[in-house]
This record gives structure tokens, C-alpha cells and sequence, in this order.
């Protein structure tokens, strides 16, 4: 079984997100949106910015093969919005948020699948 350390991996994703593993990034997706999401009361700029791509393509991806239908389906519908349409993206932004329990379920059970396991507080 492998253990990751979901703080560890935080710390490395950011520094250099090429740097983790394919199991790695997919924890460090899901952990960067919510965080960014805590932090300034939604996303809206880290989708603009233009700064995120690599891990919103693997996040997208995450989704898609966790099973997380929900939460794939706002994320390609906010992927696909621009500046001019920022103040519709909140309203996503939330909902997409409010999934995350779910969405953090299915990374577990598919993480288990994988031989792995989630430390969220190690």
C-alpha cells in the first residue's frame, strides 16, 4: 500500500507541480482548488489567469477518472467561460466547491483501486 502524505505532496506541488507523481497530482489538483478556493472565496482567478493550466488539464482529467461526473461537468463548463462572463463563474465556483466532499470520496475510493492510500493530515 502506498501512503501519501496529502500535506507533503501540497508543499512539492507547489514548488513544482512536473515533480509529483501521477497519483500525487491527482490529490494536489483537488487540494489546490479547494485551498485557493478557501482563501479568496472562490476561483475565478485562478482559472483566468492563465498561470494553472497544467494542473487544470490533470484536474480535469482527475475528475474524469475518479468517476466524479458532477464535478467534471462544472469544471468544463468554467473551462470554457471567459473574462467577460466572471461574474456567471461564482455561482459555479460555489457549487463546485460545495462538491468536495464527494469529490474527495471519490479520490479515496479510486486511490484504494490504485493500492494507495490519502494521509490528509500527515
Amino acid at each position: 500500500m502506498v501512503h501519501l502524505k496529502l500535506m507533503e505532496i501540497y508543499d512539492r506541488g507547489l514548488k513544482s507541480f512536473q515533480s509529483l507523481s501521477l497519483l500525487e497530482r491527482d490529490a494536489f489538483v483537488l487540494s489546490d482548488l479547494d485551498i485557493y478556493y478557501e482563501m479568496e472565496g472562490g476561483f475565478e482567478d485562478y482559472l483566468l489567469s492563465g498561470g494553472h493550466e497544467p494542473e487544470l488539464s490533470w484536474l480535469s482529467d482527475t475528475l474524469r477518472r475518479i468517476g466524479d461526473a458532477d464535478s467534471a461537468s462544472i469544471m468544463s463548463h468554467l473551462r470554457r467561460m471567459d473574462e467577460s462572463r466572471r461574474d456567471d463563474m461564482q455561482p459555479l465556483c460555489e457549487r463546485y466547491y460545495n462538491l468536495r466532499h464527494e469529490r474527495w470520496e471519490f479520490l479515496r475510493r479510486y486511490l484504494a483501486q490504485q493500492g494507495a492510500e490519502l494521509n490528509e493530515h500527515g
